[in-house]
């Protein structure tokens, strides 16, 4: 496919598009045809690089894999998608992630093995951090943080560089990755030195007890942007004093895994490419979110741009009542 949209001047004087940091992992899940496994990559980072990189933006993921099995199978399959990885490094005494994945509505859907993985040894003295920072956008996440002590000091230094980069973070609450109590005022401290933040309205609650979108917009109230994603219901995008509601797309969700890294790509476009329009950052969010939630990979395919562009200039009215069908609307 081909971007559309003008560049902005912004994005022209940078490398990349945008440059995403983290930890990626194997994932492994039973195949409901078989009695067999099926494999693919999992990482927010990553998947939101993957997505940008099918949209046509040109994007970097930054990370340290591991130098057997599991760490050439995650390099390749990210390097596949088309997203520049000529900053990931290899460890040779420090394991690639490894996530298992049980069936959608189980009980124990995630389980992670990444304690002491090769990614948790970053750190801001072997990060290359200037070449992460030549982009429109660098985005980060809160699972960054809670991998190592390293690795959190990491984040703060690219969030408190100096940079005409937009730092972009996705608070990605995980709870089996902090062992005590939410870090509350971390969190909320972390999220305020970003230019754009995406917490859905359920991990508010759960980090900061908060369930209206405007009292989120009360304690993070730094950010240029401020994405808050109530689920199927829609997003609420603050920017400065302003919000805007966009409601969700409705269809068949075949695996609800990978969705608000989707969107994240979607809005990132949306504001590299057209950052004055909210709408349809929101729009092209909601559209690409679909795409990953109708198959059973965290990355989906999204539709052609033709007929992205379409659903993008709908009427309001005709956009609510939208449904999504594995890269095809009704």
């Amino acid at each position: 496919m081909n971007a559309t949209g003008a560049s902005t001047p912004h994005q022209r004087g940078s490398r990349f598009d945008v440059v995403g940091l983290g930890e990626s992992m194997l994932s492994l899940s039973r195949d409901p045809n078989s009695n067999g496994f099926l494999w693919d990559v999992a990482g927010a980072e990553s998947n939101v690089t993957r997505n940008c990189a099918a949209l046509g933006l040109r994007t970097s993921w930054v990370s340290r894999l591991g130098t057997g099995v599991a760490g050439p199978m995650v390099h390749e399959v990210i390097a596949g998608a088309g997203v520049d990885l000529s900053a990931v490094t290899f460890s040779e005494d420090a394991p690639t992630g490894l996530m298992l994945k049980g069936p959608p509505g189980s009980r124990s859907r995630v389980q992670y093995y990444r304690r002491f993985s090769a990614a948790s040894q970053m750190s801001k003295t072997s990060v290359d951090i200037p070449q992460c920072l030549d982009a429109a956008v660098l985005h980060l996440s809160g699972i960054t943080l809670a991998l190592s002590e390293s690795c959190s000091d990491l984040v703060l230094a690219l969030l408190e560089a100096e940079t005409s980069a937009l730092r972009s973070f996705d608070l990605n609450w995980r709870p089996t990755l902090w062992p005590l109590k939410a870090p509350t005022e971390f969190l909320a401290d972390v999220a305020n030195r970003a230019d754009i933040v995406f917490v859905g309205l359920d991990e508010a609650e759960a980090v900061w007890g908060l369930s209206d979108p405007a009292d989120v917009r009360a304690l993070l109230d730094r950010p240029k942007y401020l994405v808050v994603k109530d689920g199927a219901v829609g997003v609420h995008t603050f920017v400065g004093d302003a919000v805007r509601f966009e409601p969700a797309l409705s269809g068949v969700v075949i695996d609800p895994v990978g969705a608000g890294d989707a969107f994240a790509a979607g809005f990132l476009y949306g504001i590299v490419k057209h950052p004055d329009d909210v709408q349809r950052c929101q729009r092209l969010g909601h559209v690409i979110a679909m795409s990953a939630v109708t198959n059973r990979n965290d990355v989906g395919r999204p539709p052609e741009w033709s007929t992205i562009d379409q659903m993008l200039d709908l009427a309001d009215q005709d956009w609510a009542s939208l449904v999504y069908t594995d890269g095809l609307s009704t």
